[in-house]
């Protein structure tokens, strides 16, 4: 994780947090494609697994042609899965790898995703080099990177299930309120699971 995330209330539950944006890179693409690397060296090592063992790699960031997952794995020789979901896209590659190993394509896979606060900004909206002012609404992208391996068999939490969500547009204008435009499809994501599954909100730990 990066500076700001390591000052939060998660901070205990990252493996690696770094003061320096720049994770000792020379740009912040850079530095987001070097946190994959070390989310997935992460996942690898508690998982006892090298690259060479894996099927596949699925996994996706914010940025044009998704390089910072791409570099991150280009030298691994691993088939690769770009995937973009914005704030969705670890999710998505959990659910899509557990697809593949569940339907028996794969046996061990790596799921992964990243964001950098200010490559995003730079991709998104206007580099923090030009000094705009923020609007009360905008939303902070998260600094880190993670990475899961989901395979046939292992001691770790299972997906037993999965519901995928639609596509809810109730109009929202202020494109820096990206909460807004996106807690109508979460809301009926969690709606539907609910009902698919005949389960009820206190049948879950923590829904995030």
């Amino acid at each position: 994780s990066g500076k700001k995330e390591a000052e939060g209330p998660l901070a205990d539950t990252f493996t690696l947090k770094c003061q320096d944006t720049y994770f000792g890179e020379k740009t912040w693409e850079q530095a987001e494609s070097h946190m994959v690397e070390l989310a997935c060296d992460a996942a690898l090592s508690r998982g006892n697994l090298t690259f060479s063992k894996l099927d596949c790699a699925l996994g996706g960031d914010l940025l044009n042609q998704c390089i910072s997952s791409a570099f991150a794995v280009k030298d691994s020789g691993l088939p690769y899965f770009g995937l973009y979901g914005a704030c969705s896209t670890m999710a998505e590659s959990l659910l899509a790898a557990s697809m593949a190993v569940s339907g028996g394509f794969a046996d061990k896979v790596i799921a992964m995703t990243s964001s950098h606060f200010a490559s995003s900004e730079r991709q998104y909206r206007f580099p923090l080099g030009y000094g705009g002012q923020r609007t009360p609404t905008a939303q902070w992208t998260v600094t880190g990177a993670g990475a899961a391996l989901v395979c046939t068999s292992g001691t770790g939490p299972r997906i037993e299930c999965c519901t995928i969500g639609t596509v809810k547009d109730l109009g929202v204008k202020d494109a820096n309120n990206m909460g807004a435009g996106m807690a109508p499809a979460a809301f009926r994501t969690i709606q539907a699971h609910m009902e698919d599954l005949g389960r009820k909100p206190e049948d879950f730990d923590l829904i995030v």
